[in-house]
């Protein structure tokens, strides 16, 4: 660097260094948290005011000499002791072996954290860890925002749960030692609104008489089936349900998820299907429980050809469909008979129905009929301003 542009960048460091540790702070935060402690090689008075960060966005790919270390001091640092934190994530790609080593500090992490009255606590491990996580994490009168990836939690059966401001939790690929573990998770958290699982896993086996507290203030859920019961979530106004295909041999644990009561506040609903045969009748009994329902949106899998064949009108049309939905899409529809059958039976039952939207996959079926799609578009609509569109197959009316 030229002299004068040397000095110019010595003054301006200067000049930085004369505003307030707050606007210094500030001014940090902007940057990602990284990039933020390399400005400590501009002057020696910045590094504390890292550790000060009101959000602590680590990121660890591989294993990090000294990062045991490294976290010590930014978490325990008395330049941040009485500072609220607004967020603090941590995310590790690495081997096991390595999450293993450094388990044994999780929970002094977050726990400091919780001192500094974290908001939005964010713990994401890959592949997951198996050296269980103390509850500690789930007793935070301050926490508004929890996601979890790849954790193994102790037994919060013989514990407390207290997370009286959550609002949002996301669980993913969670071990938990039992059902009532899970069932007592969800109940400290009273004024839950967003709710969004993927394989939510327990040691013991669901037991019939386990009995899920409904959330009453909960608004939206995108869960994977079997992750928790319906009767969970029975409150919420937007839901979305996962693996649809998935059934267990037991009937009995089967109708422990499965059977619920009405969805008397449910307006959107979204079911998608992973693997295996997709069967429409799941879709009607859905539809059936659901008398507030406007939108409905289908998944089908586009890696399976699978569909009930056989499938046929019901005699019984849900109330829903004749009275509130307004908008109905079908993804990966098939050009062939249960398709075209369910299809139809939106059309001629949903008096209200303003959109139908069939998204075609790009290959088709062996087994699908041209005739199906063209009989489609020609089909009669009850709704006289329903507009059906036909996306991916060059085909299109209004």
């Amino acid at each position: 660097m030229p002299p004068s542009q040397s000095q110019s960048a010595t003054t301006m460091v200067v000049s930085i260094n004369n505003f307030p540790d707050e606007i210094l702070t500030h001014i940090l935060s902007f940057l990602p948290f990284k990039q933020a402690f390399k400005t400590s090689v501009l002057s020696k008075r910045w590094r504390p005011l890292c550790y000060s960060l009101p959000d602590l966005h680590i990121t660890v790919i591989r294993r990090v000499h000294n990062f045991r270390r490294f976290m010590d001091a930014v978490m325990f640092s008395p330049h941040s002791h009485n500072l609220t934190l607004n967020s603090f994530y941590l995310t590790i790609i690495s081997c096991s072996k390595f999450l293993e080593t450094e388990a044994d500090c999780f929970d002094k992490w977050v726990e400091a954290a919780k001192q500094r009255r974290v908001k939005d606590l964010q713990l994401h491990f890959l592949p997951s860890i198996h050296v269980p996580l103390a509850p500690t994490v789930f007793c935070c009168k301050t926490l508004v925002v929890l996601g979890l990836t790849g954790i193994h939690i102790g037994t919060l059966f013989h514990g407390s749960v207290d997370l009286p401001l959550l609002k949002t939790l996301t669980m993913f690929n969670i071990h938990l030692e039992n059902i009532e573990d899970f069932m007592k998770l969800l109940s400290g958290c009273p004024i839950l609104e967003n709710l969004k699982t993927r394989y939510v896993k327990t040691t013991t086996n669901v037991t019939t008489g386990g009995n899920f507290k409904s959330l009453s203030k909960l608004n939206n859920a995108d869960i994977r089936l079997f992750d928790l019961p319906f009767r969970a979530i029975y409150n919420v106004r937007f839901l979305r349900v996962h693996e649809m295909e998935t059934n267990l041999a037991n009937e009995e644990i089967n109708l422990y998820y499965k059977g619920f009561s009405v969805f008397e506040n449910l307006t959107d609903l979204q079911l998608s299907w992973c693997n295996g045969a997709h069967d429409w009748d799941e879709v009607v009994k859905m539809l059936q429980n659901c008398p507030k329902l406007q939108t409905l949106a289908i998944k089908k899998w586009i890696g399976s050809l699978k569909t009930t064949k056989d499938w046929k009108h019901p005699y019984h049309v849900p109330e829903c469909v004749t009275s509130n939905l307004t908008t109905c899409e079908i993804e990966d529809y098939q050009a062939m008979e249960a398709d075209f059958q369910f299809a139809t039976y939106i059309l001629q039952n949903a008096r209200v129905l303003q959109v139908m939207a069939i998204h075609s996959p790009d290959f088709q079926n062996p087994m699908a009929s041209p005739r199906l799609l063209e009989d489609l578009i020609s089909f009669p609509r009850i709704s006289p301003v329903c507009k059906l569109s036909l996306i991916d197959i060059n085909v299109s009316s209004s």
